[in-house]
């Protein structure tokens, strides 16, 4: 039978960084790290002091940056690094900057995760700048086999940015997988024709009994989505959408804003968190939560590299849904009367946010 793995919830970034560098300080073979956005800040700096020393003490370090979310990293700290022993790969598909305009500019590797002697995994939300520590995000710390295909996914990312296959030749031989009653990683790659996770998240809110809890930093859903909540609220299940009221990008912000008259019409709560909640992710009933990088929108949905993981054991569940309920506690509900009695301006700015969005990422 195969091993269920075990795991861990942390629900703030700080929170999660402390964890992440436990991890890596405690690495005697390897420590593999995809991130979207890491930048050599003071909160950076932790991560770096201890991975020089790591790459020093032999072991093998590899990190895959992606090009857009971490522009700014300098390249002076990428050849202070490389120095050390330690292999850094950017992400940044080849596709030509003018036939392919928007798909080089938004195919990003949009996932976090770290992979720590290919025996400790963590995926979520978390990336790493200092002025996202103070955030609530959600991450998944996962003990066992089932990191296995963690460092299967970060070999072929590797691969991709021009990593030597023969040197990760062994990552990739590994097929295991756990009972999918248990434990699921769900992947999507820059190069599909369709989500595997926009399909999971589908397939929750119409499977759905009871209760539905969606939480993403950013939303805009198509019209699939909006017919599995409509069919969700015509059950009589409960749907809760939890969001920031302000988020660190002021379009996908207006652009969520344009949706919320809709949600009030399907009977959807709306729950605004008064500071920053980067997690990402549905819970359904109490039976399983699906929890990751991909945000509720089109840019994740079609474009990113995402990985979210399944998740059916019900004492974890119970704890996702724990802090799910504590943050929309802390949540300001959305008063729909006061709601409609907003000013032209606002409108105005949801509005365009909503057109600008929809066209800048192909959105019928």
């Amino acid at each position: 039978m195969a091993e269920n793995p075990t795991y861990n919830i942390y629900h703030t970034t700080k929170e999660a960084w402390e964890a992440m560098l436990l991890a890596m300080q405690g690495a005697t073979r390897s420590i593999y790290w995809e991130m979207y956005i890491l930048v050599d800040d003071d909160a950076g700096k932790r991560f770096f002091e201890v991975l020089m020393e790591k790459a020093r003490q032999g072991v093998d370090v590899r990190i895959i940056l992606d090009y857009w979310g971490s522009f700014w990293f300098s390249s002076k700290k990428i050849d202070e690094l490389r120095k050390c022993g330690i292999d850094i790969r950017i992400f940044r598909p080849q596709r030509h900057p003018i036939f392919h305009f928007r798909e080089w500019i938004t195919r990003r590797t949009h996932r976090k995760i770290l992979v720590v002697d290919e025996k400790i995994g963590f995926v979520g939300g978390v990336n790493v700048a200092k002025d996202m520590e103070t955030w609530d995000d959600l991450v998944v710390e996962i003990t066992g086999k089932a990191v296995r295909s963690l460092s299967r996914s970060f070999a072929k990312t590797y691969i991709i940015c021009g990593g030597d296959r023969q040197s990760v030749r062994h990552l990739l031989s590994y097929r295991y997988r756990v009972r999918k009653d248990v434990f699921d990683v769900v992947f999507d790659d820059i190069d599909r024709t369709g989500s595997r996770i926009r399909n999971k998240y589908l397939e929750a809110i119409y499977k759905a009994r009871e209760r539905v809890i969606l939480f993403s930093p950013y939303y805009f859903p198509d019209k699939q989505f909006l017919h599995a909540l409509w069919t969700a609220r015509k059950r009589k299940v409960k749907v809760d959408l939890l969001i920031p009221f302000r988020t660190d990008v002021r379009l996908a912000t207006y652009a969520a804003y344009a949706w919320f008259s809709v949600m009030k019409k399907l009977g959807v709560n709306i729950h605004l968190t008064k500071k920053m909640m980067h997690g990402k992710g549905v819970v359904v009933d109490d039976e399983f939560a699906f929890v990751g990088t991909s945000n509720l929108e089109h840019s994740s949905f079609k474009y990113n590299q995402e990985v979210n993981v399944r998740l059916s054991d019900k004492k974890t569940v119970a704890r996702i849904k724990r802090v799910l309920e504590k943050w929309i506690g802390e949540a300001d509900e959305l008063d729909h009367d006061r709601w409609n009695r907003r000013g032209w301006w606002a409108r105005l700015k949801e509005s365009v946010a909503r057109k600008l969005y929809a066209f800048w990422f192909g959105v019928k």
